[in-house]
């Protein structure tokens, strides 16, 4: 799993060009196309509604498509068990609301992407937490279905520049660094809104090669995004990884 391609509406321009939080399409007439990850599992999410089950039609001389869903937040996690280079995939997403959407997938060399639908007719309007400012309202609940992509990015974006905003608690956190693989690791910094908790998290590259950030090690259940201010990392060298959750409402 992972959350990182661009940020629809919302593009996050990291210092380190790092890999953003999520892409947007619309559905039309019921269907949609995007890329996803060739490699690695991607993410699908509808706005407004929770995907039941997915159908699919495999080629039996071809490589298969592997299809899971997490009926917890309602989201399709897309993969590939071979060689899909220059092919295209069609599956069907099953909604809540009893609305089949068709997906035509293009397996792409990249990292693992979310892919948000917007449905024909939707009404979902984002709120930014870009707009807060000396006695706005705090945003309301981060609700995936509506102010998922721009809020969270948002959010994103505020942790990156160590904004206070009013409305946001910012709070130091003091914990020792540990080891996690090439890295040492260590919590920062933590953001509360209603609704969203966030956490920097600062990492060093404690080895004596050049090592890729792999954001999805951070996508744990309750994580709704991650994202990273440098792709990879050399010996000695910091970066950040800016961590959402859900926090209370």
């Amino acid at each position: 799993m992972k959350l990182i391609s661009a940020v629809a509406g919302a593009v996050l321009a990291f210092a380190a060009a790092p890999a953003a939080l999520a892409g947007q399409v619309m559905a039309k007439d019921g269907r949609f196309e995007a890329d996803v990850s060739a490699r690695q599992m991607s993410r699908i999410a509808v706005l407004g509604d929770k995907i039941e089950s997915v159908r699919k039609i495999d080629d039996p001389e071809g490589p298969q498509i592997l299809v899971e869903t997490d009926a917890k937040t309602g989201d399709a996690f897309i993969g590939f068990d071979g060689d899909v280079s220059g092919r295209a995939f069609s599956v069907f997403l099953v909604t809540e609301s009893g609305r089949t959407l068709q997906a035509v997938l293009h397996p792409v060399a990249a990292e693992g992407q979310t892919i948000i639908v917007k449905p024909d007719g939707s009404t979902a309007q984002a709120q930014t937490l870009s707009s807060m400012g000396p006695g706005a309202p705090a945003p309301p609940r981060a609700d995936r279905r509506e102010t998922y992509t721009e809020t969270l990015a948002a959010f994103t974006r505020l942790m990156f520049n160590g904004d206070d905003v009013d409305g946001v608690r910012r709070r130091a956190l003091n914990e020792k660094s540990r080891p996690a693989g090439p890295f040492m690791v260590r919590q920062v910094w933590s953001y509360d809104v209603p609704g969203l908790h966030g956490r920097v998290i600062y990492i060093t590259n404690a080895g004596k090669e050049t090592v890729p950030v792999m954001v999805d090690a951070f996508l744990v259940e309750g994580v709704l995004a991650a994202s990273a201010s440098h792709e990879t990392l050399r010996p000695g060298e910091q970066g950040r990884v800016f961590v959402v959750e859900e926090g209370q409402p």
